[in-house]
């Protein structure tokens, strides 16, 4: 905590690090679901509605369940 206090700066630049960190992988997926046919989690077996919503409830750790386990059987489904 020294160092933050030392360089306020460096509060700045990790608060909106981890911001970034916390906000843009649920919101990737929130618009990757969205933008995906439903034909493709049908595929995949999965559920579109789920996946727009799970993200924007339960955050990051609905996205990497999402990126980890659902979108590579997505992008298989798609081809």
């Amino acid at each position: 905590m020294a160092f933050l206090t030392m360089f306020p700066g460096a509060f700045f630049f990790f608060s909106v690090l981890m911001l970034c960190v916390v906000l843009i992988p649920p919101l990737y997926c929130v618009i990757d679901a969205a933008t995906r046919s439903s034909q493709d989690f049908l595929l995949a077996d999965s559920n579109r509605t789920l996946w727009i919503v799970l993200p924007l409830v339960f955050g990051i750790l609905a996205a990497i369940v999402y990126l980890a386990a659902v979108l590579p059987k997505l992008k298989a489904a798609a081809t």
